[in-house]
């Protein structure tokens, strides 16, 4: 039903289980629709629950900011969603949010905004009032996609060619990179996270379409990339979700046509030892996937 304020998702998500004994898994999640500008909850153990509201693109960097609400960006601002009254709860717009890409909530009830700009990538400070206070400039690395704020405050920032951790200014000047993380091939890298072990951090890596896992010191460890069925390919790797059982969940983002959400699975779920558990392939519902939430 499409009313403007939400669709109910058409078809059942197809799934299915390779290399590991058991009952077939399934999930409850939240997904970010890049190619077709929605917000989707898909509830696997009973579909009838699922829907989709419409919602600015490109719908990236999706973040729960809640019990039951949920933010991506997109259109020099952000959106909130909330999945109990299933409808737009919060929008917020700004002139220097050209070129958004990611928000983080701070512990005073203001956000962080990575903006991209020309040879730079800049983080602005809003105040719990949403005024703009303070702009961070890291110059010399462009075209970001996701940050990660750290609980001491330092972020997580992806870039054209990796990965940095970096320190933000109090007031307006030029942030301070800690430590840079390289990606082994590829381009775009979407998402850096800490691992839940405190080892490390895995990191989504754009067009190079693997999953790396990182030291603390910033080494490479461990590469993996899905094996998908003939004429189904991985595309770039978006967000990375780490399960509290050491599963990895990421999002294979296929193009920005909605007829693109055909060209691979549009998210699945590794175990430790990097068997494929699940994955989620709808093309005729769903579109191309940036962003998922994991709620069971």
């Amino acid at each position: 039903m499409e009313n403007g304020k939400f669709i109910v998702a058409a078809g059942a998500c197809l799934m299915a289980v390779a290399a590991v004994a058991g009952p077939a898994v399934k999930h409850i999640v939240v997904l970010a629709d890049e190619s077709r500008g929605y917000c989707r909850y898909i509830d696997q153990f009973d579909p009838r629950n699922s829907f989709s509201i419409p919602v600015p693109r490109p719908v990236w960097d999706l973040q729960r900011c809640g019990e039951s609400r949920f933010r991506s960006v997109g259109g020099n601002g952000f959106t909130v969603v909330d999945i109990e009254t299933r409808r737009i709860v919060d929008q917020f717009k700004h002139p220097a949010l050209g070129g958004v890409c990611s928000v983080s909530d701070l512990p005073d009830g203001g956000f962080i905004a990575s903006v991209n700009a020309k040879n730079c990538i800049k983080v602005l400070r809003f105040a719990k009032d949403r005024n703009l206070i303070a702009t961070t400039t890291f110059t010399g690395i462009y075209n970001a996609r996701t940050m990660t704020r750290l609980a001491n405050g330092e972020i997580l920032l992806s870039h054209d060619s990796g990965f940095v951790r970096g320190k933000l200014t109090d007031q307006d000047g030029e942030g301070e990179i800690l430590q840079r993380f390289e990606i082994p091939k590829g381009r775009n890298p979407y998402h850096l996270i800490p691992d839940l072990a405190g080892k490390g951090y895995w990191g989504s890596t754009g067009y190079g379409v693997e999953l790396v896992h990182y030291g603390l010191d910033g080494s490479i460890g461990p590469r993996w990339s899905a094996q998908q069925p003939e004429k189904l390919h991985n595309h770039f790797y978006g967000q990375v979700v780490e399960l509290p059982e050491g599963h990895l969940m990421v999002a294979n983002w296929t193009g920005h046509r909605p007829e693109d959400s055909r060209n691979g699975w549009q998210v699945f779920e590794r175990d430790a030892e990097g068997n494929i558990v699940w994955f989620l392939y709808d093309p005729v519902a769903l579109g191309s996937i940036s962003g998922v939430c994991v709620l069971r």
